[in-house]
């Protein structure tokens, strides 16, 4: 057989261990990775797909994507530390959203000859560090560099194995190139990895106790999610029991948006008279500085990690914690309880038809007036798009003015809040899944964070045909929101133009996508929206090219 490098057998470890697909911005340090793929016809190895991704944010989300509507871990790999300082804040979305990601990055040869591999450009010096790693430390599991050939597959095992194990979360592996050139004599695979994740562990009998006490002895108990709590599980539940849900700041859909027990988005409202409260792996169930449980009020608290020991400070109470998948949890809680009181299920399932009926109106009022709302956008989209539609929402579109009927029909941003994640990750999702719509809703500035230019030339080039809705209201919304609620009658507020918060003069969005081969289209008329969203569909169903809308909407 012809011997192989370790760049070889580590694509091929990658490979026979489940991770199907490698996202590459490829430096010098890629040679042995070039070499590697070149000559796979001799060596007969099989590796990961090749993905060439101009830049380490689309390629990052691009990966939080494809784990999302898959839950299959993908690889990223960077160049040394410029490419990991661009993967970065991709990394921290991921950690706080616990999705698993493979990071890899070359790092810089260490020797200054005498071996392959040794530094041949002047970069090798410049891009030398004393710890690569530490510039993404707080926002991986685990980082290892590899110093040694033999290493190589208990590195990479622990690497997936830390990665998978609840609660998940992106790891850093880093190779030097001479390491990765070096050749492995004998290299075999195992046939069964010496390493696996650890399995969810089933929730603590005396937790399931006392919360289901808490819960059956609540007359008005409410659940909240935020970031899927086991879907068909959860509405099961909700409806048995008689129980709201309401899904705050949802970066994954929990419950269908027609349940009988959708709650809606704001917690507020159910949280005024609350004698319980569940909270579902969600990491803000509320926001205390507005809102608060009365007296008395008991608070549950499941997940993973249900005091979520990675954020510094979170000070929300948990009378009861219990950790496990959040599926599990109620499955085991359901066990141990009671039905509800009589006349409550009718009671909440009349207030949550009321509070979504008063949502979807105040939506569809947004289509009288331009520029048009974002709610409108989304009423539109609602009716246009087909069921199984995924949806990669950060600061586009409105959930509340969605109907969401399937785990993978909502995804939104993580709480870090890096932007520049809706448009990669619903390539990402595109990919793990063809056979299903994916669409992209991003805010103006969103969208510019994406590295739109990049993302387009990916789409094109893999075949991702996907609909973006560029949300355009011209400026940073979120900051201006901020500023107001910090100082609600200061001199910002009472500024024609609130500083640093203007995004004009605004590019043409739609020619940016035309400029990549595909549909874009302006629109600021409310009444021709529909008939853009329909061309827009047909050409990413129908023709198998990406599309964009640049909508002019107003400011909320």
């Amino acid at each position: 057989m012809t011997e192989i490098t370790v760049a070889e057998a580590y694509l091929a470890l990658l490979k026979a261990r489940g991770v199907d697909v490698l996202f590459a911005n490829p430096g010098t340090d890629f040679a042995p990775i070039v070499e590697a793929y070149a000559r796979a016809g001799e060596t007969g190895l099989d590796f990961p797909a090749p993905h060439t991704i101009v830049h380490e944010t689309v390629a990052v989300g691009m990966a939080d994507g494809y784990w999302q509507a898959s839950g299959r871990m993908a690889a990223v790999m960077a160049h040394v530390n410029v490419g990991t300082a661009n993967a970065l804040m991709g990394l921290i979305n991921a950690r706080r959203d616990n999705v698993p990601i493979f990071m890899a990055a070359g790092r810089t040869p260490v020797t200054e000859k005498g071996r392959k591999g040794a530094r041949d450009r002047g970069i090798h010096w410049g891009q030398d560090m004393y710890d690569q790693a530490g510039m993404l430390r707080e926002a991986v599991k685990w980082d290892y560099e590899l110093r040694l050939p033999d290493q190589l597959e208990a590195v990479v095992e622990r690497a997936l194995a830390v990665a998978a194990t609840p609660p998940r979360g992106p790891v850093y592996f880093t190779m030097p190139r001479e390491i990765m050139a070096e050749p492995l004599p004998g290299f075999r695979l195992s046939p069964e990895p010496r390493q696996k994740p650890v399995p969810p562990g089933l929730p603590d009998p005396a937790a399931i106790a006392e919360g289901a006490a808490v819960l059956s002895a609540a007359e008005r108990p409410l659940i909240v999610a935020n970031r899927g709590a086991g879907w068909q599980v959860l509405a099961d539940f909700a409806e048995r029991f008689a129980m709201p849900v309401v899904e705050f700041w949802a970066s994954r859909a929990s419950l269908p948006g027609d349940h009988p027990m959708h709650g809606g988005f704001d917690p507020g409202p159910w949280l005024a008279d609350a004698d319980a409260v569940l909270v579902l792996d969600a990491m803000v169930p509320w926001m205390p500085a507005e809102q608060d449980i009365p007296p008395g009020c008991k608070v549950v608290q499941a997940g993973a990690d249900p005091l979520f020991s990675d954020v510094p400070m979170r000070g929300f109470p948990a009378d009861v914690a219990i950790a496990g998948d959040p599926a599990v949890v109620l499955e085991a809680l359901a066990g141990e309880m009671g039905p509800p009181p009589k006349g409550r299920y009718n009671a909440v399932a009349r207030r949550c038809r009321e509070g979504r009926e008063a949502r979807i109106a105040a939506a569809e009022a947004g289509g009288a007036s331009e520029p048009m709302s974002p709610g409108w956008v989304a009423r539109c989209l609602d009716r246009a798009l087909p069921d199984d539609a995924m949806i990669f929402n950060e600061l586009g579109a409105p959930l509340a003015a969605l109907t969401v009927r399937d785990p993978l029909g909502y995804f939104g941003g993580s709480l870090a809040g890096g932007l520049g994640w809706g448009l990669p990750a619903a390539m990402g999702a595109k990919l793990a899944r063809p056979e299903r719509m994916a669409v992209a809703c991003v805010g103006d500035g969103s969208y510019m964070f994406a590295n739109p230019v990049a993302c387009h030339q990916a789409g094109t080039s893999l075949g991702l045909p996907v609909l973006t809705l560029v949300f355009n209201n011209g400026i940073y919304n979120a900051v201006r929101r901020a500023a107001l609620s910090v100082y609600p009658d200061g001199h910002a507020s009472r500024a024609n133009v609130m500083p640093l918060t203007s995004l004009e003069p605004a590019p043409r969005y739609d020619l940016v996508m035309q400029a990549s081969g595909g549909h874009g289209e302006r629109v600021e008329d409310p009444e021709a929206l529909p008939g853009a969203l329909s061309r827009a569909i047909e050409t990413v169903t129908g023709e198998g090219r990406q599309a964009l809308l640049d909508i002019a909407v107003g400011v909320p």
